[in-house]
């Protein structure tokens, strides 16, 4: 098993949680739940994976994510990425003044280890957005990246179930 695997799994579990976020009245904006929609048909019903598309995290998430083995969030950015999307590790946040309702990846991490004392490991997958106006779809170039994206997520999801070597995964961390 290769060493970033092991960072994912609990012997003998899996409890991968992909979070795509955003606010699809926005167009690229919900580009995040765009990816957890495509992959809910493929992923939804299998065991040790947890699929979430929302419009923005909150803190009533830590409990939740306190048990998960990683967590792949997913969210538009503004501004070029390189080839479309960049994926990267993320910590958590200590910080918690002038957090509300809405939580950044990293104070969500830093709200379910401050609480539950053990934060999963992370990463966040940065989707280039294009058009953030107000509307519904994606640009087509967005969509594109976000066909590419949801090839990848799915790989990694393939990987953790069957604990096999993801070169894809390897090489999207090392970037990253």
């Amino acid at each position: 098993m290769s060493k970033w695997l092991k960072r994912w799994r609990k012997p003998g579990t899996v409890n991968l949680w992909i979070i795509g976020f955003g606010n699809c009245h926005r167009r690229d904006d919900g580009i995040g739940r765009h990816v957890a929609d495509q992959l809910m048909p493929h992923y939804g019903a299998v065991a040790g994976v947890q699929l979430r598309s929302l419009h923005q995290l909150g803190p009533e998430l830590a409990e939740d994510l306190q048990a998960a083995s990683g967590i792949v969030f997913i969210d538009a950015a503004v501004g070029p990425q390189f080839s479309g999307r960049t994926w990267r590790r993320i910590r958590p946040v200590s910080d918690m003044a002038g957090i509300s309702h809405g939580l950044t990846a990293g104070a969500l991490l830093g709200l379910t280890q401050l609480l539950y004392g053990r934060c999963p490991p992370a990463w966040m997958v940065s989707i280039q957005g294009n058009d953030f106006s107000f509307g519904e779809g994606l640009s087509q170039a967005s969509a594109d990246y976000a066909a590419q994206t949801t090839r990848e997520v799915a790989r990694v999801i393939d990987c953790c179930l069957r604990e096999k070597n993801c070169v894809t995964w390897a090489t999207a961390q090392q970037s990253g």
